[in-house]
């Protein structure tokens, strides 16, 4: 029996555990900034600068954070999975903080506020990295890689949708949405701890990269070891495309409800949209391993792009109709099921390109490279509807002027169809579509 081959207790708690890393940054992408302006109080404007800051300044200490990590002793139980555990714990609790710390310190909520979510930035590496750097440890096979890729995949397009089904509908539940707020956050820890605990203890890590090939390679690399990834043009090209596209759909996500409640009047259209965005964002997770087979990673991941171009493109030219919404929504959750699973096959694959290229074991140190990447994402994301929205005017909770209506449109669309067009741009002109072959498979060749 191949002992590298997975279990389907192991994809199991693999899912699982992608799951509970989800709810975290979902809820923050989509809900603190219309929590922080119509609950809280908070000017957007303020807000925003908040978010930009905080993200730019945590994000700073990812690399480092990846570099510990990479330095981790191997337990019992394996390299990254004692830090996962130990990290959701942590992170968890500084959570609750983020939502709740302008509550307990109303006089000094933005200290509050910025305190906890610089933290957060730092605590939830601790969860985040050790997660995105099991897919090279846990199995060498490409067939394995595939399926871990599309089960992260498709939990991180269908674990947002489930989430966007039920918040809209916990904080309407409730005479005040500060109550509905509680029971969401709340309930949302307790599951994060669960499936993220649970799920760390289900799957096996199988050593290091370096354990399965034929030559020496660094596991304990130089800062200047680090830097030289920056060589690869593979690596970088996905590192720009991934920047652009989730400050992309981080940038609609945390519109999306301004558009629903105002523009709309319909806030929870979102969670009608939310389950049928996710059965095509399964679906296009599903078909991913077979279609990269047949067109490739990179071709499919661009297609995945223009689908999602057309779908903005379908909310700005139809007039707003709850029906067209909905068709739209679900087309754009499908290419993000496409996407989103293509990401973690292709940074699997630049592990491999980074140790055959440069000799040197980097798994946790292209995790927290991710990291940074998506804090800058989430950090303009976070900002930018903040900003326009208090440039044209936006006032919480009555009705929009005729600027401020056009300034959520075109936040809300028009910004993140530009920036899908950049990644289209990026990753067509920078990405080498060259199949990595396994390491299984040079190994094999070495030794006939």
């Amino acid at each position: 029996m191949n002992s590298d081959r997975l279990k389907v207790s192991e994809k199991l708690g693999f899912a699982l555990t992608n799951l509970g890393n989800i709810p975290i940054m979902t809820l923050l992408n989509t809900y603190l900034l219309i929590f922080y302006t119509d609950v809280i109080g908070v000017n957007p404007a303020v807000v925003g600068m908040l978010f930009l800051v905080s993200r730019l300044l945590d994000g700073v200490s990812d690399p480092l954070i990846g570099f510990v990590i990479d330095r981790f002793p191997r337990t019992k139980i394996g390299k990254y999975k004692p830090v996962l555990i130990l990290g959701v714990i942590i992170c968890c609790l500084n959570y609750l903080l983020v939502w709740f710390s302008p509550l307990l310190f109303p006089a000094q909520k933005i200290i509050a506020i910025s305190i906890s979510y610089i933290l957060l930035g730092i605590t939830f590496d601790f969860m985040d990295i050790p997660l995105n750097s099991l897919i090279p440890v846990l199995t060498q096979e490409d067939e394995g890689r595939n399926q871990l890729s599309s089960i992260k995949g498709i939990s991180y397009t269908v674990g947002p949708a489930i989430l966007n089904v039920a918040a809209p509908l916990a904080i309407a539940a409730f005479a005040t949405p500060l109550k509905g707020y509680v029971l969401l956050i709340v309930g949302t820890v307790l599951v994060v701890l669960f499936f993220t605990i649970v799920g760390t203890l289900m799957v096996k890590e199988r050593g290091t990269e370096a354990a399965y090939v034929t030559k020496p390679v660094k596991e304990k690399y130089t800062m200047k070891d680090a830097l030289s990834v920056f060589k690869l043009r593979p690596v970088v090209s996905l590192f720009l495309a991934m920047l652009f596209i989730t400050a992309a759909t981080n940038i609609f996500n945390g519109s999306l409800l301004y558009y629903l409640s105002y523009i709309i009047s319909n806030p929870k259209l979102l969670s009608v949209a939310s389950f049928l965005g996710m059965l095509g964002a399964l679906a296009a997770g599903l078909l991913v391993p077979k279609l990269s087979q047949r067109y490739g990673k990179k071709h499919l991941y661009i297609t995945g792009l223009v689908l999602i171009s057309l779908c903005m493109l379908g909310f700005l030219v139809i007039n707003h109709h709850s029906a067209v919404f909905v068709l739209c929504y679900c087309g754009v959750q499908f290419a993000l099921g496409l996407t989103n699973t293509l990401q973690y096959s292709i940074s699997a694959d630049n592990v491999d390109t980074i140790r055959n290229e440069l000799d040197i074991e980097a798994t946790a140190l292209i995790a927290s490279l991710t990291s940074l990447i998506m804090k800058f994402a989430m950090a303009v994301g976070g900002a930018v509807p903040g900003f326009v929205l208090s440039f044209t005017g936006y006032a919480a909770n009555q009705s929009q002027s005729s600027i401020a209506e056009k300034g959520i449109l075109f936040v809300t669309f028009v910004i993140p169809l530009i920036l899908y067009v950049v990644t289209i741009a990026v990753f067509s002109s920078g990405f080498k579509s060259n199949k990595i072959k396994s390491l299984h498979v040079q190994k094999r060749k070495t030794m006939n």
